[in-house]
């Protein structure tokens, strides 16, 4: 799926596909017109269109508080 695909999908501008998906629209101008979508954001983009919210994991976090340095 390419980016203007992506936005058709979810009826968004460039603009808008960045904030559905959390990005900065600098992100979404490195994807490129001819190049597919990084799969991951695909899949967010076909949930969201579906009307679900995509199950994306959280961060690690680093626990840096308790190991031993």
């Amino acid at each position: 799926m390419k980016r203007q695909e992506a936005a058709k999908l979810l009826n968004c501008s460039l603009a808008g596909l960045a904030e559905k998906l959390g990005l900065t629209t600098a992100a979404i101008a490195q994807w490129g017109d001819d190049t597919d979508i990084p799969p991951l954001r695909e899949y967010q983009v076909r949930e969201l269109a579906a009307g679900r919210k995509p199950i994306i994991k959280s961060k690690v976090r680093s626990n840096l508080s308790h190991s031993k340095l």
